[in-house]
């Protein structure tokens, strides 16, 4: 009896001491699980302001969902099933940047700055989705990229997108 009691009071004070032990390195994590990071790359924000300071009419937004810009054609209500499924195909992916007009906020072109870590069956797969929704998609390389006549040029040039319906158009 005597051993058994020994060893139980050596076994609480066991998980005694790893209790303490957790909470000590919780408290010196800070009890934290979470922790910002920067919004963009040093690339993407030097991108970013030669986009903004090319074509000052337009609104620059970057890192946009995909679930922002897109909606399954089925409803909801007609086919929880198909509009799950076509809504998990992009809802998780982001465009680096979409360019919308100042005058009245329909989109003018989805800008996607190619680095190495883009593939190009994705970026195709990507591109279809947004077409047939109707947007334009214009891809430049993060290494080579375009300056501010080449990028007034391209932009300008792109047919905007009408903007929804539900949506108010600004005067």
């Amino acid at each position: 009896m005597r051993i058994g009691s020994l060893l139980l009071v050596v076994v609480l004070f066991v998980l005694v001491m790893a209790a303490i032990v957790a909470l000590k390195a919780r408290r010196a994590e800070g009890g934290q699980r979470f922790k910002s990071r920067p919004f963009l790359t040093p690339n993407e924000l030097e991108f970013l302001n030669r986009l903004e300071q090319s074509v000052p009419e337009l609104r620059f937004h970057a890192q946009v969902s995909m679930g922002a810009l897109l909606e399954p054609v089925v409803a909801k209500r007609n086919n929880a099933r198909a509009y799950m499924s076509a809504r998990g195909s992009f809802s998780q992916k982001i465009v680096d940047y979409v360019a919308q007009s100042r005058e009245n906020g329909t989109v003018v072109a989805i800008i996607e700055l190619d680095d190495r870590t883009h593939e190009s069956t994705n970026d195709s797969k990507r591109d279809a989705m947004l077409h047939e929704a109707g947007y334009s998609v214009v891809r430049w390389n993060s290494k080579t990229k375009p300056d501010a006549s080449a990028i007034r040029g391209r932009l300008l040039a792109s047919p905007p997108l009408e903007a929804p319906s539900r949506f108010v158009r600004m005067a």
